[in-house]
């Protein structure tokens, strides 16, 4: 079967994968469990993996670092599949989400670049694929093309 996803970046953008741990590994928590930190450049482009509608974002925030005090300092933006999932895009930059709420995007649109914001040690995109049961969001596993 082939997957419906495509890597939030540009072809010619060379990334790593994080892998966080201790109080922050991504598998302590249900709502993030399988979610990939890509570790990129601060203005790196970040597009959409899935086409959808965007449903929430923020983009205010200069602020980051590690501790729980961070957590709502994060520019991100979240895009509704229409097919029960979700995708979101966190640690973007200060003013650099390029779409509005309700917009329409196809895969590979712009949604913004990365920067600094949220809780985080370091450039990364954080990229997390969610479904709803039973009224919660949980963390879904991506598979790319």
């Amino acid at each position: 079967m082939k997957s419906e996803y495509k890597i939030p970046f540009p072809k010619d953008i060379k990334f790593k994968i994080a892998k966080p741990t201790g109080d922050y590994a991504h598998e302590n928590y249900s709502e993030i469990r399988y979610a990939i930190d890509f570790v990129v450049p601060i203005d790196t482009p970040v597009l959409a993996i899935k086409g959808g509608r965007v449903i929430s974002l923020k983009d205010d925030s200069n602020e980051w670092g590690i501790g729980s005090c961070f957590f709502d300092k994060v520019n991100f933006v979240v895009v509704d599949h229409k097919d029960n999932t979700y995708s979101e895009y966190l640690h973007l930059g200060k003013g650099k989400v390029k779409v509005k709420k309700g917009d329409e995007v196809k895969v590979g649109d712009l949604l913004g670049y990365t920067g600094l914001s949220g809780c985080m040690d370091g450039p990364h995109l954080h990229l997390n694929l969610l479904k709803r049961k039973n009224g919660k969001f949980i963390s879904i596993p991506i598979k790319f093309q």
